[in-house]
């Protein structure tokens, strides 16, 4: 009779499977993130939340046990009974969040972040800023508001237009769930997507630049000014 897997092999021993995650629960306390397979992070979720659970008990017994399954005691376990305890006190759970990467490149396998939600560098919160830096540059991705106002909302909309705004105010309530636990206000959410549109604004110019000197250097230099003086790009003086 085949019973039904609780958890997945990983193509390990059980001992050889258990010092990983040590090893991995470890490495995520000390850093906040760390990047797995996806098969790995959705097992460690399951280690991670319950250190953390142990930390806020924090009781004698609670100690004892995460000692034993932690490594690196003198810096995990004053940062997991302390400044984590704190950060998670008023939760009641769901302390890890996944982010799916992609593929590795060679055996294709499925690359993810896992890391402690609300710690310093949050990537969801980065990842909402980013998003609201690229709205600022290319203002299409949003639906005008001119849209809903003048009466074309609601059953108006046709079917992507409506998936377009459910999505949208989704990602404002999720700016507003940030700003709240953040205490960010929006004067400083603007300073935020303002610093990270110039990145974005360097970054396409780079790219840009990149690409047309590799042009140039295909065609050996056969480029034409008009071309050159179109991207305005200032090559070096030879000496």
């Amino acid at each position: 009779m085949k019973h039904s897997k609780r958890y997945r092999r990983l193509g390990r021993t059980s001992a050889h499977r258990m010092s990983m995650f040590r090893n991995m629960v470890t490495s995520l306390i000390r850093y906040d993130r760390i990047e797995t397979t996806l098969p790995k992070a959705k097992e460690l979720k399951k280690f991670a939340d319950k250190m953390v659970t142990l930390g806020k008990k924090g009781d004698r017994s609670a100690g004892e046990r995460a000692r034993a399954f932690l490594r690196e005691h003198y810096i995990t376990i004053p940062k997991l009974f302390g400044e984590m305890a704190e950060r998670y006190r008023n939760r009641a759970g769901g302390y890890t969040r996944i982010h799916r990467m992609g593929s590795r490149q060679g055996d294709n396998a499925p690359m993810a972040v896992i890391e402690y939600v609300d710690a310093p560098g949050d990537l969801k919160y980065q990842m909402l800023i980013k998003t609201l830096a690229r709205q600022e540059l290319e203002p299409e991705l949003r639906i005008p508001t001119e849209t809903i106002e003048n009466g074309q909302g609601g059953p108006h909309l046709n079917k992507k237009m409506q998936v377009r705004l459910r999505q949208q105010n989704k990602f404002d309530h999720q700016v507003e769930k940030m700003m709240k636990a953040k205490d960010i206000s929006q004067r400083e959410l603007e300073e935020m997507v303002n610093k990270e549109t110039e990145v974005l604004v360097n970054q396409k110019q780079e790219a840009k630049e990149f690409k047309l000197k590799n042009k140039l250097r295909k065609k050996k230099g056969h480029l034409s000014y008009d071309a050159l003086e179109l991207h305005k790009i200032q090559f070096p003086k030879k000496e």
